[in-house]
């Protein structure tokens, strides 16, 4: 039974992938052909000549990266606070965590547009990695503040008891407890960032490209060969960036510090 479900989950994640990798090396794949009848890197020689194609991966990885980083550094306080509270029902704080996600995307990418606009910060990478940070958050919550309420204030009390300083306590106490946690937010918030496409068209007012503004038009005109060359891309590139995450927190190392 355990095999057959091994071999049913990992066929339905290899599945999608094979067909970008057919979509990507096939030269001519029509109907009613299985597979394509030619191979070659075309859709992907076209998709590395792209004269923007070095400047939108960079931005993407670049900007992916510093709103991981600033969403978490926001997001580390606030769960605590929200988890260890007791003047607002639980309710109401998820209420409030989702928010950002319940309230129209739309509306809330050109209101603050024009906030953007009067603060001078459209087109520039600071605007973009704020508006991202603003998305990613309620995820990031959310994870954190489960991670903060498992874990508990116990921990935190005793070694501050035992004479540890704040930053002593979360150095060695709060932060290893928390870092499956951590990594997996870190994680999470980064593929939402790297795969963000109206925030950037708006904020980002035509100046900054990023990975998801070459991909859309390909894929909405239906040219799937170097639209699945550019999901294979960002496959490729979310994976390393997931390896360096779990390197930059520790993620091999779980439990408290001696």
């Amino acid at each position: 039974m355990k095999n057959s479900i091994k071999f049913i989950v990992g066929f339905i994640i290899i599945l999608p992938v094979a067909v970008l990798v057919l979509w990507a090396l096939g030269k001519d794949w029509l109907y009613p052909q299985i597979v394509p009848a030619e191979f070659s890197l075309k859709f992907i020689q076209q998709m590395v000549k792209d004269p923007n194609f070095i400047a939108a991966l960079l931005n993407s990885v670049y900007i992916a990266f510093a709103a991981t980083f600033l969403t978490l550094i926001i997001a580390l306080p606030a769960a605590k606070f929200l988890a260890f509270q007791h003047f607002l029902p639980r309710r109401f704080v998820e209420l409030i965590i989702y928010l950002a996600l319940i309230l129209p995307g739309i509306a809330i990418i050109t209101s603050s547009q024009t906030v953007f606009l009067q603060l001078r910060l459209t087109g520039t990478f600071t605007g973009l990695i704020l508006i991202h940070s603003y998305f990613m958050l309620p995820y990031a919550l959310q994870i954190l503040l489960e991670s903060y309420r498992k874990m508990g204030f116990g921990y935190s009390e005793t070694a501050k008891v035992l004479g540890a300083t704040n930053w002593q306590t979360f150095t060695s106490v709060t932060f290893p407890l928390l870092k499956p946690g951590i990594l997996a937010a870190g994680n999470l918030i980064y593929f939402v960032s790297f795969s963000q496409y109206l925030p950037t068209f708006f904020i980002g007012g035509g100046r900054i490209i990023t990975l998801p503004m070459l991909l859309l038009p390909y894929a909405n005109n239906g040219r799937f060969g170097i639209a699945s060359s550019y999901s294979l891309l960002f496959l490729v590139v979310s994976l390393i960036a997931v390896g360096l995450i779990k390197k930059g927190i520790g993620g091999k190392k779980d439990g408290l510090t001696t």
